[in-house]
């Protein structure tokens, strides 16, 4: 249109320069419609009205059929076709082919139609073949725009067919631990039943069983809490930070896990001091030790200790979890790593545990690192910025 307003001055065209002049702004005005306002649809329409009606008016003042209105009239459709859905095509062609049979009938009937004509050849020419570059021009933009849309749409639904695929091995894999650790319990109250109901048990026989039994049934109950916190992450994420005494907020998971350890013959002890207050996700902090400190009950043996303990640095709070066990094997070492790098949940040793640990100290904006020697035990350390 800023082309047509300059060939419409050039050439002395000037009802077709003031159209031009006026119809400008509109077109503006329908951009910012369309883009901003989300009135495509709308905006659409008044495009084709308004172009239609504007090139019927230009066919009959600047030469009809010897003039370079239908090739206009041809990118107008074009431009529609590039814009509107895929149910409008058919309409807006019998709608462009309709105008134009109609404007040539009325010009081959009424010669005295068309009102306005070139000066001379020259005119013509210039008219038409640039008319045709601009048209060129416009059609290659277009369809770089639409061939570049799609191009990104389909990398799109490639990167979301790729991440279904991913997510439906992990729902397999989430499958497969959830069945393991929920049959381990059952299997365990079974075994007990079964032999209560076959031998006469002594005392300590009957309470290291029933320590078996609770232990699992520990984990399993660690495992639902876990489960929970992967689904309501998302939203939990979200809650503020506040200043609140730490021990107040781990006593029920430190009284838990002092009985379970009890059972199973360990010391567990928490040296976290009571007057400790800091400012951070209360509930955050919580998954994460509850899951440490299930983790070193869960896999240290007999007459082992394990500490829960704080130390405060100049940027950021310590706390530790540690455990005379026998340590982490290398290989297990390399699998924690490498289940904290892929964010896959499903490794025995800890695996999910680890895995919300990792996640929730981060989103904490911390840091969660551990060292271990084989036969000499393992300390996890949870480090938040003050």
């Amino acid at each position: 249109m800023i082309y047509a307003l300059v060939f419409s001055l050039m050439t002395s065209f000037l009802t077709a320069a003031l159209i031009t002049v006026v119809l400008l702004p509109f077109q503006v005005f329908l951009y910012y419609l369309s883009r901003f306002k989300d009135r495509t649809t709308l905006s659409l329409n008044l495009y084709c009205l308004l172009f239609y009606i504007f090139f019927i008016f230009s066919y009959r003042i600047s030469s009809g059929i010897t003039g370079s209105s239908l090739l206009s009239l041809c990118l107008v459709h074009f431009l529609s076709l590039a814009a509107a859905p895929r149910k409008e095509y058919i309409p807006l062609t019998v709608v462009n082919l309709t105008v134009v049979a109609a404007l040539l009938t009325t010009e081959y009937l009424d010669p005295n139609f068309i009102q306005g004509g070139y000066t001379d050849k020259k005119q013509q020419f210039i008219d038409i073949a640039s008319t045709y570059a601009v048209n060129m021009i416009l059609i290659l933009v277009s369809l770089a725009y639409i061939i570049n849309n799609y191009t990104k749409e389909k990398e799109k639904a490639e990167e979301r067919a790729m991440l279904l695929d991913e997510l439906h091995e992990e729902k397999s894999r989430l499958i497969s631990l959830i069945s393991h650790d929920y049959h381990t319990p059952l299997n365990s109250m079974k075994k007990y039943l079964e032999i209560l109901g076959m031998y006469d048990l002594k005392p300590d026989e009957k309470r290291m069983l029933e320590t078996e039994v609770s232990q699992s049934v520990t984990n399993t109950q660690n495992l639902l809490l876990n489960l929970l916190d992967l689904t309501n992450e998302k939203f939990k994420s979200q809650r503020a930070k506040e200043y609140f005494v730490v021990q107040d907020q781990l006593k029920e998971t430190v009284r838990a896990y002092v009985d379970i350890a009890k059972g199973k013959g360990i010391q567990f002890d928490s040296l976290i001091p009571e007057s400790l207050r800091i400012f951070s996700n209360p509930y955050h902090l919580n998954v994460i030790l509850r899951n440490l400190i299930n983790n070193a009950v869960k896999f240290c043996p007999k007459n082992s200790h394990i500490t829960l303990s704080y130390q405060q640095n100049d940027d950021f709070h310590e706390f530790s979890v540690t455990d005379n066990g026998t340590g982490i094997a290398d290989a297990t070492k390399q699998a924690i790593a490498e289940g904290w790098e892929n964010q896959s949940g499903t490794l025995r040793e800890g695996g999910m545990g680890l895995i919300l640990s990792k996640k929730f100290t981060e989103a904490l904006m911390g840091t969660l690192s551990f060292t271990s020697q084989k036969g000499s035990g393992t300390t996890f350390y949870v480090r938040i910025p003050i």
